[in-house]
């Protein structure tokens, strides 16, 4: 994988300095960013913005809307999803703390798109998650994103 990542911030939704959700762009398996994309204008496009608001704004985690995976396996504690049940949609990705100035502010950074009509957990996908949270190239990612960041 020779690719360089970048980090966007998702257009749409108002970040804090406390959280924010943003996409890992530049490799063809994360498919977060181009999907949410071509959706964004869309009514469900619109609804997965609300739902990405509520967190920022510390709504508690709520299945259905978004959710951490805490009572899954310990290694999938910083995986973290968005969904709409009605478009039977995920949005996968995984929590950190870039700044190394602020370990307060909490990032969500998506990854992986999914069409999923079950609503069971779908380990394959927060391992491909996981894959991408320890690569390299994400930690580069991260800091150009957020300077003075070190490796999480």
């Amino acid at each position: 994988m020779s690719s360089i990542l970048s980090v966007e911030m998702v257009a749409g939704v108002a970040h804090s300095d406390k959280r924010a959700v943003a996409f890992l762009r530049g490799h063809a398996n994360l498919t977060a960013w181009p999907e949410f994309d071509r959706e964004s204008g869309t009514q469900l496009g619109k609804k997965l913005k609300h739902k990405m608001s509520l967190w920022i704004a510390f709504q508690p985690d709520t299945p259905g809307k978004f959710h951490r995976f805490k009572s899954d396996a310990q290694k999938y504690r910083d995986c973290f999803t968005f969904e709409d049940l009605d478009a039977q949609v995920r949005i996968y990705g995984f929590t950190c703390h870039p700044k190394t100035t602020d370990r307060r502010f909490e990032l969500v950074l998506l990854i992986s798109w999914v069409q999923k009509k079950t609503k069971h957990t779908d380990y394959a996908e927060l391992d491909r998650v996981l894959i991408w949270k320890d690569h390299f190239l994400t930690h580069a990612a991260l800091r150009n994103a957020f300077s003075n960041t070190k490796v999480i």
